[in-house]
């Protein structure tokens, strides 16, 4: 398989898991308002549901809008680039961004590792499940990056450029 097809299918996977995380996001909302102002008695498992899905949905659409360019950026600099002085920013801007999260994944994983003992209050769940939310997005993050390059297709600098 191809970089550019493994990053569009890894992409795929991100889109239903984030559409399927904000179905169930929006339901429990939904119970815990109805909980609370028709029943007079709101549920504690539905507002740390939504919390916890709401963390993983940042990081897992972080890296799934990656390749589209989506995520929002100042291209003051780069817009007055040349061309070959553009390649090179863009590839020192992937650079940093795989260090910075090799980095995130690290000291991540050591902290959802950490907190594993911990059990959220009203799930009862380890406390590591919303904590990997971080090294995982960072994760795909790097795989995306990396894909996205050995495609030969760097992500644009502005959404909707193309290369």
């Amino acid at each position: 398989m191809s970089a550019a097809r493994l990053a569009a299918a890894i992409e795929r996977i991100l889109d239903v898991l984030i559409a399927a995380a904000l179905v169930v996001m929006v339901a429990a909302m939904v119970h815990q308002v109805f909980g609370r102002y028709v029943l007079g008695r709101a549920p504690s498992w539905s507002e740390e549901l939504a919390r916890f899905l709401m963390i993983w949905l940042t990081m897992l659409g972080a890296a799934a809008v990656l390749r589209g360019g989506s995520h929002i950026s100042v291209t003051v600099l780069t817009d007055r680039l040349p061309p070959p002085l553009l390649g090179a920013a863009l590839a020192l801007r992937d650079a940093i961004m795989v260090a910075t999260c090799g980095v995130l994944v690290w000291w991540g994983t050591g902290f959802a590792q950490l907190n594993g003992a911990q059990e959220s209050a009203a799930l009862e769940i380890p406390m590591s499940v919303p904590y990997a939310a971080l090294p995982a997005g960072m994760a795909l993050i790097v795989l995306m990056v990396v894909a996205s390059r050995l495609a030969a297709e760097p992500f644009p600098a502005v959404p909707g450029e193309e290369f």
